[in-house]
């Protein structure tokens, strides 16, 4: 254990050393390096390979590519379902997903595995298809082993409880991610209810899934009538073609499925219209450390239309990337965010919709918002430059050069021509048709699908300190309308963060301490030790982080993070001065660090706060309870159970070289030792520690009084 952590720390100092040079040597050559893109000449003629296509007596479509560069092989199958309708058992999908593979009529689920792992080849499969990779001696019986486990896979009550809690567990971890949340209410805003596209997965949908449900899934929708088996690498033609009749052939298509499970992949919903005017969609969340701010429109677009290569073109310009006038804007001049980007996908099978997103600083989101729809409508009412447009195409031109060697290229797009019923020679004519785009088509396309007098702007994260901002906003001097949602898309009433005249911080902060002990006892506590530990599992391998706490009232503490018996971390303070050690680096505290740790290291630290410099800011929700939030310092904010009187979160700010971290820590439950109420179980969310849903700590040893040493604290 203490090897691989080893390994893992040197990693990551390797990583950083990377990271620093590269920025070091970027910086020295600002100023030789012409950035600038060659204008775009005459399209170049392209000529592709072919794949090999035939289809099979079941209608299932075989495409072979032929490359003999590398000794391995690939295999992928995809069913072209069109968008499936769930219902209440939205989950089905991810549950036929996570239980093929577990076992078929010809290997057992540890057979599979124990196969697989010795030719070390990779198989995979989900609720439309999947894919293998192997070596070319091994792609044979890779490919009947996948061919066996799609066709005749067994579903058992144990392995299907077994995902369905894993699935389960899932959604605990992410029910409160403010990016999950935005998502999920952007498509509810845009496609509104009972659409395959704004369809989730929730704890109630999943209970309501059984073993038959995902049998019947697989018959309905597993079938080869609009399927395709694209082979890609060194492989034998004759030879692919004849494994693959032989293994996928007697993969029948029966009508006779269709009456006992329905037909297939027809789904009965309605398309989403566009919206009458621009509205702002709020959806609070009080957990979140910034803001998510979305365009979005519903749109209409195949990559079969006239107007596909002037609608990309627009894109590419707006926000497709790092060189894009958005991100160029809200990132470089502005400094709103790390970054900003936009999508015009195209789908034949149903509406979709365009969107720019960025993720912002809770202080700027009004701002954002006003900047993003600028460059929107700089795009819908204004050419864009000569410059801009030869850049676009010069760099297509590149990239696609490039990519027409790759095999996976040549498949993908011999798929795409006949999934999305394009003309065959599309991609060899692709380049030709880029290069007659104008700026006039481009300002054409632009009107056609950024819709900014129709725009669903949607804004998620903690906004009760934005809230007037936001429902001031006027754009090109039309005041916005405002709507307010919940975290699954449910309309509801403006959040009241309001607080009652009566109430002060020092009513919260002296109910806290009397409830805790009350602050006679809480003075004669000389100090506090807390061990506790947290049960990770990162990539699948579990282990135990250790957390060590001795803290004094003479303004001393010592906080470790241990794993394995190595230190991780450690962070001390003696009554002036401090420091953070980090993989056995020390970092002294300073300025803003300095502060916070004298505030910290108090025993009780809110017998010592000074009402007059700390601030009732309102109230929020932690964890569905309601909250009175205190501001403590620019850096710390706490909240405090309006119904219990405890303290139930600490948010801490800290900046680690020059970025600001946002350290989130709810208190779970209370332990009472020797008559004071102490947190004995907590959840961190740190970026330090990037796991899902935080780490759980488990304080299971709590000492008032033990005695301590100056020696302690060094």
């Amino acid at each position: 254990m203490k090897k691989n952590l080893k390994i893992l720390v040197m990693i990551g100092l390797c990583k950083k050393l990377i990271v620093l040079s590269m920025l070091v040597l970027s910086s020295s050559l600002i100023g030789q390096i012409d950035r600038s893109m060659p204008e775009a000449g005459p399209a170049p003629e392209i000529e592709f390979k072919e794949p090999y296509t035939t289809k099979l007596s079941n209608n299932l479509t075989l495409m072979v590519v032929v490359n003999d560069k590398l000794p391995t092989a690939s295999a992928t199958l995809i069913i072209d379902n069109p968008p499936i309708l769930e219902g209440d058992k939205s989950g089905v999908k991810d549950l036929v997903t996570s239980n093929m593979g577990k076992g078929n009529k010809f290997q057992s689920k540890d057979e599979f595995i124990e196969e697989k792992d010795f030719m070390g080849s990779f198989i995979s499969y989900n609720s439309s298809g999947g894919s293998i990779s192997s070596l070319s001696r091994y792609f044979e019986r890779t490919m009947t082993m996948f061919a066996q486990g799609a066709l005749y896979p067994i579903f058992s009550d144990e392995e299907f409880e077994k995902e369905k809690t894993k699935l389960t567990e899932a959604l605990k971890i992410d029910e409160k991610n403010a990016a999950s949340i935005a998502r999920r209410v952007e498509n509810i805003v845009a496609y509104k209810k009972d659409h395959p596209r704004s369809e989730y997965t929730t704890e109630a949908s999943v209970s309501n899934i059984n073993i038959t449900d995902i049998d019947n899934f697989y018959k309905s929708y597993f079938k080869p009538n609009n399927a395709y088996l694209v082979v890609i690498g060194d492989v034998n033609l004759e030879g692919t073609i004849a494994l693959s009749k032989k293994l996928f052939e007697d993969w029948k298509y029966s009508n006779e499925l269709d009456k006992m499970f329905g037909e297939g992949s027809i789904n009965d919903f309605e398309e989403p219209e566009v919206s009458d005017k621009t509205t702002i969609h709020i959806v609070d969340v009080p957990n979140a450390t910034n803001v998510e701010i979305s365009f979005q429109n519903i749109i209409d677009r195949k990559t079969s239309d006239s107007d596909y290569f002037s609608g990309t073109v627009a894109n590419r310009v707006l926000g497709a990337g790092p060189e894009s006038r958005l991100f160029s804007v809200i990132r470089e001049e502005k400094g709103f965010a790390y970054g900003a980007y936009s999508g015009l996908p195209t789908s034949s099978k149903t509406k979709t919709k365009f969107v720019a997103r960025t993720t912002v600083r809770t202080e700027v989101a009004d701002s954002a918002i006003v900047e993003m729809h600028n460059q929107l409508r700089i795009m819908r009412d204004n050419p864009i430059t000569d410059e801009e447009l030869s850049n676009v195409k010069s760099g297509y031109f590149g990239e696609f050069a490039m990519s027409i060697e790759n095999p996976i290229t040549i498949a993908n797009q011999a798929l795409s021509i006949r999934s999305e019923n394009l003309p065959e020679d599309f991609y060899k004519t692709f380049l030709s048709n880029l290069n007659t785009v104008s700026k006039d088509d481009v300002m054409q396309s632009s009107k056609k699908f950024f819709l900014i007098d129709n725009a669903q702007i949607v804004v998620t994260g903690k906004i009760n300190d934005i809230l007037d901002n936001l429902e001031s906003i006027y754009l090109d001097e039309n005041k916005i309308d405002v709507i307010y949602y919940d975290a699954f898309g449910e309309v509801i009433e403006k959040p009241d963060y309001s607080v009652d005249a009566s109430v002060s911080v020092e009513n919260i902060i002296n109910k806290y301490i009397d409830l805790i002990g009350g602050k006679n006892k809480l003075e004669k506590v000389e100090s506090i030790e807390i061990k506790g530990n947290a049960n990770l599992n990162m990539q699948g391998q579990s282990f135990v982080l250790e957390f060590y706490s001795l803290k004094n009232n003479q303004n001393q503490s010592l906080a470790t993070v241990t794993a394995g018996g190595m230190v991780v971390q450690r962070s001390v303070f003696n009554k002036y001065q401090g420091y953070n050690e980090v993989n056995g680096q020390r970092i002294p505290l300073a300025d803003a660090e300095l502060e916070q740790a004298i505030i910290n290291s108090a025993l009780f630290s809110e017998l010592n706060y000074d009402f007059s410099t700390i601030e009732l800011v309102g109230t929020a929700v932690v964890d569905d309870q309601k909250a009175y939030e205190i501001k403590i310092t620019d850096n710390k904010t706490e909240y405090y159970s309006i119904e219990s009187g405890l303290k139930i979160k600490e948010v801490e700010i800290q900046e680690i070289e020059g970025n600001q971290l946002s350290i989130e820590t709810t208190i779970k439950e209370y332990e009472e030792v020797e008559g004071i109420l102490v947190p004995n179980e907590i959840n961190q969310v740190t970026p330090t520690l990037p796991i899902p849903g935080g780490i759980t700590i488990k304080f299971n040893n709590i000492k008032l009084n033990v005695k301590t040493s100056d020696s302690d604290f060094n």
